[in-house]
């Protein structure tokens, strides 16, 4: 569940989706809920670009496969829910479709990603990317090995919209998936996990799928690879308790509206 070039073992279908864009004004929210704090992107008037994403694989597993219940029925708010975010990317939900970064932008974690993902080389998988503009902003500092996901196509449609404006075709690899069931040939492909917003939205879906998720997480990052995540709904205790074995190299618990963690996978 979600809010990333796969090694798949079987071909991919290819779909290539055309968007023609409006232009964009600076728009500010702030919501009554704690967990959605967001601003847009002011950006030019785009025209008409094509981008491929990878739609669907057979080495991908649907959660029901491992027994992860895909119903909204569980969901301790609308923000867990896949319906909500499917109607909001849409651009049937609370705010406009198009981007928003979640909590706070580039200028609030980008050093982070800087000083602990120093090597522009590294294979870098954000899921639940949303209509977040963080590829932007990883493409426009150098970071060009990317991967990112959500379980909502309508999100992967968003992003496409993003990407193409400014990059080629091949800049990123955008895939449907859920965080909670990932592709199987990824196991140890990462060297580092950017999530915003994601976990929260786990959570918020019902219990269990928190700690499933961050299973996956640690399955496809490298032994001693960096977990970077921005987060201000996830308690405490429970963030404690799934991360237990892990490095805490940066403990954000006490920042305001959200923290910015950075944690590091288990060695073997």
């Amino acid at each position: 569940q979600s809010k990333g070039a796969t090694t798949n073992k079987t071909p991919v279908m290819m779909n290539s989706i055309q968007r023609i864009i409006i232009p964009c004004v600076l728009f500010v929210c702030v919501p009554c809920n704690s967990f959605v704090i967001c601003r847009q992107r002011s950006s030019p008037c785009r025209t008409t670009t094509t981008l491929s994403v990878l739609l669907s694989s057979s080495s991908i597993n649907s959660p029901t496969d491992a027994g992860i219940s895909t119903t909204d029925d569980d969901a301790r708010s609308q923000f867990g829910t896949k319906t909500y975010w499917d109607e909001l990317y849409q651009g049937r939900g609370d705010f406009p479709a198009d981007e928003y970064s979640w909590y706070f932008g580039w200028e609030g974690y980008g050093k982070f990603v800087k000083e602990y993902v120093s090597n522009k080389d590294s294979e870098i998988l954000i899921p639940g990317i949303g209509n977040d503009g963080i590829l932007l902003d990883l493409l426009k500092n150098g970071y060009e090995k990317l991967t990112a996901t959500d379980y909502s196509e309508h999100a992967i449609e968003r992003q496409i919209d993003l990407v193409s404006y400014e990059y080629s075709e091949d800049a990123v690899e955008l895939m449907p998936m859920d965080a909670r069931q990932m592709d199987e040939g990824w196991t140890g492909r990462f060297d580092a996990v950017l999530e915003k917003g994601a976990f929260d939205a786990i959570y918020l879906s019902g219990d269990g799928n928190l700690e499933q998720s961050v299973k996956e997480i640690e399955r496809v990052l490298k032994p001693g690879g960096v977990l970077l995540s921005v987060s201000g709904v996830v308690p405490e205790d429970l963030r404690k308790e799934v991360f237990r074995e892990w490095e805490w190299v940066r403990d954000g618990s006490q920042e305001l509206k959200a923290g910015c963690f950075v944690l590091k996978r288990p060695q073997l």
